[in-house]
């Protein structure tokens, strides 16, 4: 016990100095863990927070729905006939699905589905064995009587002396021209999707098949409407 004790008289400052080390390594030691610990619970916070947050609409697909949107009216042969909202890219069948979709007497295959809708059109939906069945694609006009709805400008009719809308007539509306066949016809219809519709009469001369000599045959014939 007297060697010890003249041991620490002798070694106290080398004791204190290793106590000193050993107090200040646990320290250092203790705050490196937290800190440590506290970096791995905010990286799981973040990707947590990244899981539940929905993805940003980017530019490039802002810039591919970008468009005139409105609202257009359909009525006729659909389950739920009104005023839908579009938003410059929907289509008419995009329009007749929205609408719980057509009939079981629907005449689908009398209108242009195809056609991309503008704000403030409507369209009727005719039924199968409708008499003087026609497309209504007029704008600022929602005439939703019976399936013989005729257009207020520029509609597709196939009657005496009437001219055929180029940008809503079907295949069968444009096969009521002198001229125009079902292969000529589906043309004409190939270049109005392909070219967002006719601007003007003279856009015929751009159909493949139809030079001069035809256009001017079908010139009297047609018109351009919305």
């Amino acid at each position: 016990m007297t060697r010890l004790m003249e041991l620490l008289k002798d070694y106290w400052r080398y004791v204190l100095i290793g106590t000193g080390a050993v107090v200040l390594l646990g320290g250092w030691y203790g705050y490196h863990t937290v800190q440590v610990r506290s970096e791995q619970n905010r990286l799981a916070l973040q990707a947590s927070q990244a899981k539940q947050t929905p993805p940003k609409k980017t530019a490039s697909s802002a810039a591919t729905s970008s468009g005139k949107g409105g609202y257009v009216y359909i009525a006729g042969a659909v389950k739920h006939p009104g005023l839908y909202h579009i938003d410059g890219q929907t289509r008419w069948a995009d329009v007749v699905q929205a609408a719980g979709g057509l009939t079981k007497d629907a005449d689908g295959g009398a209108v242009n589905l195809a056609k991309v809708a503008r704000d403030e059109e409507n369209l009727a939906i005719p039924t199968r064995g409708a008499s003087n069945a026609s497309q209504t694609v007029a704008a600022g006009t929602a005439t939703a009587g019976s399936a013989g709805v005729t257009a207020a400008s520029g509609s597709a009719t196939a009657g005496a002396g009437a001219q055929v809308n180029l940008n809503s007539a079907t295949v069968d509306q444009l096969q009521t021209i002198s001229g125009v066949g079902p292969k000529r016809a589906q043309d004409i219809l190939a270049y109005r999707d392909e070219h967002g519709g006719f601007k003007k009469v003279a856009d015929l001369k751009e159909v493949s098949g139809i030079g001069d000599k035809m256009f001017a045959n079908i010139e009297p014939h047609v018109t351009v409407g919305p």
